[in-house]
């Protein structure tokens, strides 16, 4: 408890959702949730099993930095969560 998950809200087609689910494999893999967000719904992918904890491919991170990036995000709270997984072997 007490943790923060940062992100970004993206508004996107019916077609891109449809691309998304591919990519996460939903409903394999991912199932989805709505909430609300102001007057907004929302929609996120919450994985169903939870799987061993790795850390992600150097492509995947890279992804997610170039994310970080895009959304002004604060780097160090990645930086932080990734320092938490050097004792977990690379796949």
């Amino acid at each position: 408890m007490g943790k923060k998950v940062y992100g970004a809200l993206y508004l996107i087609s019916k077609i891109a959702e449809k691309k998304l689910d591919v990519y996460e494999e939903y409903p394999i893999l991912y199932k989805k949730m709505f909430f609300k967000y102001g007057n907004k719904k929302v929609m996120t992918y919450i994985m169903i099993k939870k799987t061993k904890l790795v850390p992600p491919t150097t492509r995947y991170l890279n992804i997610i930095k170039q994310g970080y990036k895009d959304c002004k995000l604060n780097i160090k709270s990645l930086n932080d969560s990734l320092s938490q997984l050097k004792h977990i072997p690379s796949r």
